[in-house]
């Protein structure tokens, strides 16, 4: 197992990993900055889709979405004190941005791949995750990486659910 999954931090469970992920922005108001922009994009960009289930989404927005890991990273590397840990994972976020950003510019794979790499759920809430856990300084070991997957996996669920109870918005200015 890599050295940034130590498992040797124990004060830190995986439930309180959770809780943080979940709370971190209302008890740490210095964040919200950071987040909002994150968590608005998601809700935002999800529900549009939930209404619009015969959009898809395009390369402009994969390319666009994929400058949000680039922003997201910068901003952390030029705005906190990061530990060796965190700028290996900030530096990685920056770099899949920037690979993805590639790849999604010049069509350089299937637009099923791009754009579910590329989805606001996979970007927004991955963004998310290194930002809390850049910004509340919890340890990168066991209990963080399987709290952030859990999360992930139950972010990309509830909007599921929530789009699939959306009402479906018809274009009054639809040709067909």
């Amino acid at each position: 197992m890599p050295e940034y999954f130590d498992t040797s931090s124990a004060e830190v469970g995986l439930e309180q990993v959770w809780e943080m992920f979940i709370l971190a922005p209302l008890e740490n108001p210095d964040i919200i900055p950071a987040v909002l922009p994150l968590v608005l994009g998601l809700i935002v960009i999800e529900l549009y889709f939930g209404k619009h289930s015969n959009e898809d989404l395009g390369w402009n927005t994969s390319v666009g979405n994929s400058v949000i890991w680039v922003t997201t990273g910068i901003s952390l590397y030029i705005t906190e004190s990061l530990s060796t840990q965190e700028l290996h994972a900030t530096m990685a976020l920056i770099g899949l941005g920037l690979v993805i950003g590639y790849m999604n510019f010049f069509h350089k794979w299937s637009p099923a791949v791009a754009f579910a790499v590329s989805s606001a759920g996979v970007i927004y809430t991955l963004a998310y995750i290194l930002v809390i856990i850049v910004k509340t300084d919890l340890p990168m070991n066991q209990s963080t990486f399987e709290a952030s997957g859990i999360f992930f996996i139950a972010t990309i669920i509830v909007f599921k659910i929530i789009k699939a109870m959306e009402v479906e918005q018809k274009d009054p200015y639809s040709i067909n």
